[in-house]
């Protein structure tokens, strides 16, 4: 974002990590790791948008769930509006829960099939003592109307609603606590298509109206690049690269990263895009290759891709990149967060 590096930034990650422990035996004892969140550092900005993206299994999903405290992270550090997620505790984090709220990807799921929808945004508020009595339920109804709905659907429960519904459900409910930051899990991902539009413009009438933050996860690059002002690109637990989203679409640097938009759709049949086509499988997070994780697809890799894990470093023009053509390491003696860049064909 413009500027954006002369504010402060709302949330920090910092070489967050999570280990899923892998157990056999009669006694479970730990024989490995499945490594789903491998040193991830990333910053976002009050009222901007940071997509993670990737294929499936990468770790996006992981990572939203890690930094909100959903699942424990392994190691790292979360700082959010200057406060450590990990060290608060008790009342501490549960002020902050009302303040970093989540949009699961299947909205259905997420909500109790024997609640209402009304009585399930009255419980969050009451919980977080928002609001009692009379008022809980005009709150309530209120932020349903907010996000689409009509007052009287309070008094409905979740089957009588349909998949776009039912997400705009889920959302009233982050909404309701007046968050900051929200995490939006794959948000569209469960809806059909002609509904998917909708979603996403009622996120960014929410954000222009509440000032919202928002961390995107998603795989469809496409409404990644409507949504998003800078994005990161994951493969097999770690950011390989970080950009600005015009940047990132018009040249992107990581060899992965490339492949990845050379698979979206171009709407002009005229037009062609040269396709980058992986050879090979994505690796098991349980077993990762040696030096960098995407060596074994890469169509550049060089020796020493496949025995030094390139670090995430800051280039010439600002964006960040994991990789040994445009980082060569014998470069990474000098200044560890600027150096000079070279185009990775």
């Amino acid at each position: 974002m413009s500027g954006a590096a002369e504010r402060q930034p709302m949330l920090q990650v910092t070489n967050l990590k999570k280990y899923f422990p892998i157990k056999t035996g009669v006694f479970s004892r730990t024989t490995g790791y499945v490594k789903a969140v491998d040193d991830v550092s990333f910053e976002i900005y009050p009222g901007e948008t940071f997509a993670l993206v990737g294929e499936s299994g990468c770790g996006k999903s992981t990572t939203g769930r890690t930094i909100l405290r959903l699942q424990n992270a392994t190691a790292g550090q979360v700082i959010f509006k200057g406060e450590d997620v990990y060290a608060a505790s008790g009342d501490r984090m549960r002020a902050l829960r009302k303040d970093m709220q989540i949009v699961f990807q299947d909205p259905y799921s997420a909500l109790n099939p024997r609640m209402t929808i009304g009585a399930a945004i009255r419980e969050i508020m009451r919980v977080h003592g928002i609001a009692t009595g009379n008022e809980l339920h005009d709150k309530a109804e209120q932020v349903l109307e907010t996000c689409g709905l009509q007052r009287h659907h309070a008094s409905r429960y979740p089957h009588e609603f349909s998949g776009g519904q039912r997400q705009r459900v889920v959302i009233a409910r982050a909404l309701a606590l007046d968050p900051s930051l929200i995490v939006a899990d794959e948000p569209i991902s469960a809806l059909d298509v002609s509904i998917q539009s909708q979603i996403i413009n009622l996120l960014e009438d929410l954000q222009d109206e509440f000032d919202l933050t928002f961390l995107f996860i998603s795989h469809d690059l496409s409404v990644v690049k409507h949504m998003a002002e800078r994005v990161g690109v994951m493969y097999l637990g770690k950011l390989v690269e970080v950009a600005g989203k015009r940047e990132l679409y018009d040249s992107p640097l990581h060899p992965y990263s490339q492949a990845l938009l050379s698979a979206i759709p171009v709407s002009d049949p005229t037009r062609r895009r040269e396709r980058v086509i992986l050879k090979g499988d994505v690796p098991s997070p349980a077993n990762p290759p040696s030096g960098c994780p995407f060596h074994t697809r890469c169509p550049y890799a060089m020796d020493v891709c496949r025995s030094v894990v390139p670090q995430l470093r800051r280039t010439d023009s600002g964006r960040h990149v994991a990789c040994h053509l445009i980082h060569p390491p014998e470069q990474h003696n000098g200044d560890p967060t600027t150096v000079e860049t070279r185009n990775a064909h």
